[in-house]
């Protein structure tokens, strides 16, 4: 029987798939005329995984499991059960 996911579980989650998306924004070779749409998406991710933490940390407040298991439910960036990304 496995524990269910707890707040810091979900942010330390998050936290890292923004790291990783970082360093792949970090390591992402020069303009290309007319190929930077795959950039652009990278950074409208980024963009997504900081808002949905800020909403993590927002809701923390309350430290209420059921909103932990909505967040997770409803977050764009996890499966619904806190293992992989969605997207």
């Amino acid at each position: 029987m496995s524990k269910p996911p707890t707040w810091q579980a979900v942010h330390d989650q998050l936290t890292e798939r923004r790291s990783a998306l970082n360093e792949e924004i970090a390591s992402y070779p020069g303009p290309i005329t007319g190929c930077d749409a795959q950039f652009n998406h990278l950074l409208e991710h980024r963009a997504g995984l900081n808002a949905q933490l800020a909403r993590l940390t927002a809701m923390r407040e309350g430290d209420d499991t059921k909103s932990l298991k909505q967040f997770i439910e409803n977050c764009p960036f996890l499966d619904g059960s806190g293992g992989e990304e969605k997207q």
